[in-house]
Order: C-alpha cells, then structure tokens, then sequence
C-alpha cells in the first residue's frame, strides 16, 4: 500500500501537472482574461442549448455564433490561454501514459483491484 501512495504522490508531482496548474492560475489571476474565458463557456453553452433545441435559424443563435467565433480568435491569441492549452495537453499525455502504472482509484485491496498496476504485487496461484 505505501508503494502505491508512494506512486500515486509520483505522479501528482510530476513536471506536467505543475505547468497545468502553474498556467491554469495564471488565467485565474488575470481577471479580464478569466471573464472572457467564462463569458466564451457561458455562451458556447447557451448556444449549445439552443441548437439541441432546433432553433438553428434564430437571431440569438446567429449573434451568439459570430460572438462566440470572435472571442474564441481572442482567446486563441492570447499567450496564456496558448500555453494553458499546451500544458492541458502535456498532462493528459502525461496522464494517459501514467494509466496502468499508477490506479488513481486505489483503495489499497489490491486482491479486488482490476487496475494494471506496475506496483501490484503478484500473488502466488494467481492469486494478487
């Protein structure tokens, strides 16, 4: 069991997740910034609605879609969300490679953990 905390804490420390959160906060603590962020997600879900609804045709559809393309440009050029987005992907590769070594559902029984996990240990008779 502390083998698999001990990988678990491994791979929360790594590099990846660091510049995640590093750039993450940096889009937080830019007030101006993270408004447009949410405005864009509160749009792009409004929009989102209104298509499921049908109401392809409707002018709000129409000014949310030319609203929402515009401030999605902005956002695209601006070098925090550019390397928020960056860093967004590293950690999910990082992530997705880490699967398999390290079960982030670990519950410490490894005799009921169907997880491959680099750190489980294996039993006897096929036993784990």
């Amino acid at each position: 069991m502390e083998e698999k905390k001990k990988g678990m804490l491994d791979v929360l420390s790594a590099d990846e997740i660091h510049r995640y959160l590093k750039a993450k906060r940096a889009v937080n603590e830019d007030t101006e910034l993270s408004s447009m962020v949410k405005e864009y997600e509160e749009g792009n879900a409004r929009l989102e609605q209104l298509v499921k609804a049908g109401d392809f045709e409707s002018d709000e559809v129409i000014r949310l879609s030319n609203d929402m393309d515009y401030i999605g440009f902005i956002l695209s050029q601006n070098p925090k969300i550019v390397e928020l987005q960056a860093a967004n992907k590293a950690m999910n590769d990082y992530l997705a490679a880490a699967k398999g070594t390290v079960s982030f559902s670990c519950g410490g029984n490894c005799g009921s953990c169907s997880e491959a996990c680099a750190i489980k240990p294996e039993g006897k008779d096929g036993e784990t």
